[in-house]
């Protein structure tokens, strides 16, 4: 059995669906008939060192020597599982492009760029790494939970599938191919394939959580409890395992049990940052079920246990400002976060969204740059863009957007790009990527007609008569006939007519 070791904090990554609005088209391919490699790929294996640690030495290593291949593999998994995908991209593509391309690589190129949406290009580096190492359980685990993400539910029962008949004493290939079946609706078959990995390996808890999943997808509670409750025989002290319990009982509107499991998981925590995040979870349930009073007791309990720890502050501001309207007093509460810890990625994104709400871009921008330079992120750069909109600073929207297009590629971010493009007079730019939204992603203007308003004007500045029309044409079947937005878009399409 195979298996390609990452750093741990991309391993619990590894697997999620993730969503694209323009899946690309893969073409099949023949493959010979897969049998076990002789000898194993060079796997990436975890360093013991921290992602702050192991990444600046592995910069020194290729500043050192350009080609030290080994080092860029290196840290394009450490890039990755920093949640940096824009940052391991350049490095495979690098290596790919140099003659490296070994199945670690297309596995690791492909992990990137399915974490920035590039699906089509996902599979088919998964697909070239399946077909070099056409035995290894990641490589095929992490192909089936792709090829689930783009609806090709077939493909992935047959990679799962393969998985086991390669790799029989392996928990991780069973864990593949009862998740295919769950996410297939096969309930039964999925909790047979999770039985057979716990046979496996009776000292892993994720067999039997994965089981408690697919009741609780069935909405059979007290079965999803039992299964929960062998997973706590196996790990009594698992912190993951007992708050699925307290999450559970919280949907059964049971008080006493959830709280009391919230306890327990927080009790069993190592590390302060972490009970706190699982007493907020828990003051998060009492909010849910309007008990504002028992909420506000765990805070208070936060505020005097854990006085030091960020989190306490964030999630009080969260609750006074989402919760109780008390948005100046949750705004203090976010302020005192970043007094113990300025670079608090949670703290700067609230205030710099709460600043951007009530109209105050200049400061809503200065916490935006200061999250994005410590955090970057799609979402950072994509709230950094809408502020510098607020200000008319296009160019620099234009900046922010397509870094957080670069990182993350949604229509969202395309029509910010656009709207600085028009914003800026370069209306052949932002035709172009118009007609990019409304091919790839269709449905997305009709559902934002502000941005579609923009699209015609864009095409009409363009001279593009005929798709000015049809745009303007397309918003008066969403406007009430005679209102003041529907007199305006007759009189653009009049302006067009005059002209032609």
């Amino acid at each position: 059995m195979k298996r390609f070791l990452l750093p741990a904090l991309l391993i619990a990554a590894l697997g999620l669906a993730l969503a694209s609005t323009t899946p690309h088209a893969v073409a099949r391919r023949s493959r010979p008939t897969p049998s076990p490699s002789p000898t194993p790929v060079a796997l990436p294996t975890a360093t013991p060192e921290p992602p702050n640690i192991a990444i600046p030495r592995l910069q020194a290593r290729i500043r050192a020597n350009p080609n030290d291949q080994e080092a860029m593999t290196e840290l394009a998994g450490e890039y990755l599982s920093i949640n940096r995908p824009d940052l391991a991209l350049p490095l495979t593509q690098h290596l790919l492009q140099a003659g490296d391309k070994s199945a670690q690589v297309y596995f690791l190129d492909g992990y990137a760029q399915q974490a920035q949406g590039q699906l089509g290009i996902a599979v088919a580096d998964l697909e070239q790494a399946s077909t070099l190492d056409p035995t290894n359980v990641s490589v095929l685990a992490d192909l089936a939970n792709l090829y689930l993400s783009i609806n090709r539910a077939s493909d992935a029962e047959r990679v799962a599938n393969r998985a086991v008949t390669f790799n029989k004493t392996s928990p991780e290939a069973y864990l593949s191919l009862g998740s295919v079946y769950a996410a297939e609706s096969h309930y039964d078959d999925a909790r047979i394939q999770f039985e057979k990995a716990f046979a496996l390996d009776k000292t892993s808890t994720k067999p039997l959580v994965s089981i408690a999943q697919t009741y609780v997808a069935q909405n059979n509670l007290p079965l999803a409890l039992q299964a929960v409750e062998r997973a706590l025989v196996v790990d009594p002290q698992s912190v993951q395992v007992l708050v699925m319990k307290a999450s559970l009982y919280a949907r059964q509107h049971d008080d006493a049990h959830a709280s009391e499991a919230f306890d327990d998981a927080a009790v069993a925590a190592a590390t302060d940052d972490q009970k706190v995040a699982i007493y907020v979870q828990k003051a998060q349930y009492f909010t849910s079920e309007h008990k504002a009073s028992q909420a506000l007791a765990v805070y208070q309990q936060l505020l005097s246990r854990y006085p030091n720890v960020a989190l306490t502050y964030v999630a009080y501001g969260a609750y006074l400002a989402a919760t109780m309207h008390q948005v100046d007093q949750g705004m203090q509460q976010w302020r005192k976060a970043l007094t113990l810890d300025p670079d608090n990625e949670d703290a700067l994104r609230d205030m710099g969204e709460y600043e951007l709400q009530h109209n105050r871009p200049v400061d809503a921008i200065a916490y935006l740059k200061h999250l994005v330079s410590v955090a970057p992120s799609a979402d950072g750069y994509e709230l950094l863009g809408a502020a510098y909109n607020r200000r008319h600073e296009f160019s620099l929207q234009r900046d922010a957007c397509s870094r957080s297009f670069s990182i993350k590629r949604s229509p969202e971010t395309l029509g910010c790009i656009a709207g600085a493009d028009f914003e800026l007079h370069n209306y052949r730019e932002a035709s172009q990527i118009f007609d990019v939204l409304d091919s790839a992603a269709r449905g997305y203007l009709d559902q934002n007609p502000q941005l579609l308003f923009v699209a015609a004007r864009a095409y009409a500045k363009n001279h593009e008569r005929s798709k000015a029309l049809g745009a303007y044409q397309r918003l008066l079947t969403m406007m009430q006939r005679g209102s003041p937005a529907y007199k305006s878009v007759q009189r653009a399409i009049a302006d067009l007519n005059r002209t032609h």
